[in-house]
């Protein structure tokens, strides 16, 4: 799958495409601090469950902010299977 990140001012919007992903679950979403390797399980900025293989997300944080240390986004096998990962992709600028 893929997360691409679009700067919009203050705000980023984050995309979301998972490839194999459950029908009709809600995974929710988060960006961490840290990195796939190591994680801060405090979530920093919520996303909007995958569902169905996608999410899409404004978040009140801009690029700049979310770049500026480590970050990744970790994806939950279910709400009720929130301790298990199912991805995680480390948040990389191409700038």
């Amino acid at each position: 799958g893929s997360a691409t990140l679009f700067p919009e001012g203050k705000q980023t919007r984050v995309v979301i495409n998972l490839v194999n992903a459950p029908a009709g679950v809600a995974q929710p979403a988060h960006i961490h601090e840290g990195s796939c390797d190591k994680l801060n399980k405090a979530p920093k900025w919520p996303l909007t469950p995958v569902k169905d293989g996608r999410s899409e997300t404004v978040v009140a944080a801009s690029i700049d902010e979310i770049t500026q240390n480590p970050t990744a986004i970790n994806i939950h096998k279910s709400a009720a299977e929130a301790q298990v990962y199912v991805a995680c992709g480390n948040i990389v600028p191409t700038y």
